[in-house]
């Protein structure tokens, strides 16, 4: 038995606990330190138990980190198709935000660095100065008022944070 095989039989399901700024945080971290694979994992503990008008909010993040996964791997093909998709899913968000992101800025960091992928295409996508990706900050003093208007799963009524078990693979 190879070892993949191997990993992927033992693995097994997991209670957790988490809470979406937590979250959150630690996915900026990630990202913000390259770890875009990380980030992409965290976020999606969220957004597999999001079921409101947030889901394709913390889709658009995941399919971002996804494309610089994709970009750090020099995979053009995957980072253009994934640029697109999460700005898509990121732009009913622009205008006003959603927990305490900017989302337009996220945006338009993130087209800037769509523009410049697509113009050193495929042979040389490697070349693409990881510097130049966007920075992700929240303002987790935003939180409880966008919790409350988006009504965001891992929030109390009052827009205050909860402590969420989920179960993961681990």
């Amino acid at each position: 038995m190879t070892e993949e095989r191997s990993r992927t039989r033992n693995r097994r399901l997991i209670e957790k606990t988490i809470t979406v700024p937590g979250n959150l945080r630690q996915a900026c971290d990630e990202f913000n330190t390259r770890r875009y694979f990380e980030c992409h994992e965290i976020l999606e503990e969220v957004w597999q138990e999001e079921d409101g008008a947030l889901r394709e909010f913390y889709k658009g993040l995941i399919q971002l980190a996804a494309a610089f996964v994709h970009i750090s791997r020099g995979n053009f093909v995957g980072a253009d198709r994934l640029l697109r998709t999460s700005l898509g899913y990121l732009g009913q968000y622009r205008a006003k935000g959603a927990l305490g992101f900017d989302v337009e800025a996220l945006c338009s960091a993130a087209e800037d660095c769509h523009q410049r992928i697509r113009m050193l295409g495929t042979g040389a996508i490697l070349e693409f100065d990881l510097a130049a990706a966007p920075v992700w900050r929240f303002d987790g003093s935003a939180l409880p008022d966008d919790a409350r208007r988006w009504g965001a799963w891992g929030f109390a009524p009052d827009g205050s944070a909860l402590e969420m078990t989920i179960s993961v693979v681990e």
